[in-house]
C-alpha cells in the first residue's frame, strides 16, 4: 500500500522471488521512476513484469478471500485473534488450498496501514521486534513473512554443501611428518623427561583422526621444515626483529 521507494518495492520483489511467490499487486505507489525497481529487483524480472498496480485497496484485493493486514502494533481487530508470521502463513496455505486467492497486505514506510485500509483485512499479523524499534523495513518484512510461506507449504531446500573429496594419506607421509616434527623437538629439548617414542605415537595419532588430505600433510611438513630451518639458521637477512 502506497510505497513510497521504489528500492523497496524492487526488494520486495527480489524477496518474493526467493521465497517462491510471484503475484505482487502495488496500490497507489508513491515513487515517479522505476529506476531503483529495477536495480533492487534482481532476479525478478518476471515478478516485476507481471506486478499489477491498483488505485485503491478495494481493487487490489477484491478477488481474496483471506487478507493478512501486517501491523507494528500489537493490536486486535474484529473477531480475529492477532496472529504472529508463523500463524499467518499456515491460514493462509490452508485458506489458499480451499478458498482461492489470498494475500498479505503491507502498509507504507511512513505510517503503515491506514484505518481505511485495514477495514479490507480478515486478520492481523504483528512481527514481534526488539523494544527498541518495531517498524520494520518494507522489503525486510515481505522477506519474513515469505519466507514463513515458503517453510509452511515445504518449500524451502537446503542446498547441500559441497562434499570435497578427501584422499586418505598414505601411512608413509604420516610417519615422515611425525618424524619431521620428532626432529624439530629434538633440537628445542622438548623430549627431556618424556618418552620420545610415546609422543610420536601421539602426533600420529592426532594427524590420523585429523582425517587430512595429502595437500594437507605436505603444507604442515613445509611448516616443519621452516621451522627447522628458522631453529638452524635464525632469521634471514632483512626479516623484522620479532616483538619483544
Amino acid at each position: 500500500m502506497r510505497p513510497l521507494y521504489g528500492g523497496n518495492v524492487g526488494a520486495a520483489g527480489r524477496a518474493m522471488a526467493n521465497m517462491g511467490l510471484e503475484d505482487l499487486r502495488i496500490v497507489d505507489p508513491q515513487y515517479t521512476s522505476d529506476r531503483e525497481v529495477t536495480l533492487m529487483a534482481k532476479g525478478a524480472a518476471r515478478i516485476m513484469g507481471a506486478a499489477q498496480r491498483h488505485d485503491s485497496v478495494a481493487e487490489a484485493v477484491g478477488d481474496c478471500t483471506v487478507v493478512v493486514a501486517c501491523t507494528a502494533r500489537p493490536r486486535s481487530w474484529k473477531a480475529w485473534k492477532l496472529l504472529d508470521p508463523e500463524q499467518s502463513a499456515q491460514l493462509l496455505l490452508e485458506a489458499g488450498a480451499e478458498d482461492g486467492p489470498v494475500a498479505i497486505m503491507f502498509g507504507s514506510e511512513d505510517r503503515g496501514l491506514l484505518q481505511s485500509e485495514l477495514e479490507y483485512a480478515t486478520h492481523l499479523c504483528h512481527i514481534p521486534t526488539g523494544p527498541e524499534h518495531s517498524s520494520l523495513n518494507l522489503s525486510q518484512a515481505v522477506l519474513l513473512m515469505g519466507w514463513e510461506c515458503a517453510r509452511a507449504r515445504g518449500g524451502l531446500q537446503r542446498r547441500p554443501a559441497r562434499k570435497r573429496k578427501r584422499e586418505p594419506v598414505p601411512m608413509n607421509q604420516v610417519v615422515g611428518a611425525s618424524d619431521q616434527i620428532g626432529a624439530l623437538l629434538d633440537q628445542i629439548d622438548f623430549f627431556r623427561g618424556k618418552n620420545r617414542d610415546q609422543s610420536l605415537t601421539t602426533i600420529r595419532q592426532a594427524i590420523l583422526r585429523g582425517e587430512m588430505t595429502d595437500t594437507e600433510i605436505h603444507f604442515l611438513r613445509g611448516i616443519v621444515n621452516k621451522l627447522r630451518w628458522y631453529v638452524d639458521h635464525g632469521p634471514r637477512k632483512g626479516d623484522p626483529e620479532p616483538d619483544a
